[in-house]
């Protein structure tokens, strides 16, 4: 099967409905009418020659078939993706899509200020797009892997071959329990480590328990994907658990978290710009990083390693 210019767009319209679960999701990401996405998708069954999907009172729902296409498709837009990054390169110029994995909460973090690094980035680069991805660090590094994403901004993680991982920024972190745990009415500043321990951790597996390297012996009670469910489960009062200090702020004004052993115990989070190895990232990846990289520098968490560093640099302008 040759594909055409309309087949692809038919299968970025299968991927939409796929990923928003039905039409109406997709007919507000694409600003399309129901009957251009039913349009697309019936296009698209007519040249593969098989149903894939089934729409209707009982709720959208892949067949057999439609999943290999759906995960197929993915990786062929990818790869069309990057044909557009490359050959943007080849003209000195940013172009293309840029598919971007970030954890959970990350618009929180004002040092980060990555709204801002997106901002600039889009002004500087008018004909570049932005694709965005959340998920947890687990999930994002399995997207960089397979291709699906072309960069990722997330906590430190034990290294998969293959990746590349370049430590930009530290955030830091402190232990917080809620108001309805039994610390909430002590001093946090004259507890000690033997008495927090007395009581159950609420970690997050990606971070291989660092967070627990200041309490030998901790018993760990649960365990949470992401920062909000780590902080759902602190929150309840069952739990303690590291977060970091700009993300429990808005908690703690409210009286709703405190801080224990403040001063004493901090928890050192490494973030880091993960990409895949083997070849230089393509020029929008690269862009990206220094717009970075800039930000950071200016919130002066930029990691001193960094300068000179060839990853940021452009390629040069082709001659001629």
């Amino acid at each position: 099967m040759k594909l055409s210019a309309a087949d692809l767009k038919s299968l970025s319209v299968f991927l939409a409905v796929t990923e928003h679960r039905g039409f109406a999701g997709a007919q507000t990401a694409l600003h399309m009418s129901q009957s251009a996405v039913s349009f697309h998708i019936r296009a698209l069954e007519e040249r593969v020659g098989f149903t894939v999907c089934r729409r209707g009172r009982q709720g959208f729902e892949l067949t057999e078939r439609g999943a290999i296409v759906y995960e197929r498709a993915k990786l062929l837009l990818s790869s069309v993706d990057d044909f557009d990054s490359e050959m943007s390169e080849l003209r000195s110029s940013v172009y293309g899509t840029l598919r971007l994995g970030v954890v959970d909460n990350t618009i929180m973090d004002v040092d980060l200020d990555l709204q801002g690094v997106i901002g600039e980035f889009l002004r500087k680069n008018p004909k570049a797009r932005l694709n965005i991805t959340v998920g947890s660090p687990d999930r994002l590094i399995g997207d960089i892997a397979n291709g699906e994403v072309q960069l990722g901004i997330l906590p430190e993680t034990a290294q998969m071959e293959g990746l590349q991982h370049r430590q930009v920024y530290t955030e830091m972190h402190g232990i917080y329990c809620a108001r309805r745990h039994p610390l909430f009415e002590r001093d946090g500043h004259q507890m000690t480590v033997e008495e927090v321990i007395e009581h159950p951790f609420v970690v997050r597996p990606y971070a291989n328990l660092q967070e627990l390297e200041s309490f030998p012996n901790a018993q760990v009670g649960a365990h949470a994907s992401n920062m909000e469910a780590q902080a759902l489960l602190i929150l309840s009062g069952h739990f303690i658990g590291n977060l970091p200090h700009y993300y429990a702020n808005h908690w703690v004004e409210r009286g709703e978290l405190k801080a224990l052993l403040p001063g004493q115990v901090e928890i050192a989070s490494p973030f880091c710009v993960v990409t895949r190895a083997g070849r230089r990232p393509s020029l929008i990846v690269r862009t990206f990083i220094q717009e970075l990289v800039a930000r950071l520098w200016q919130q002066s968490h930029l990691v001193e390693a960094y300068k000179g560093d060839e990853l940021f640099k452009t390629s040069p302008t082709p001659e001629g």
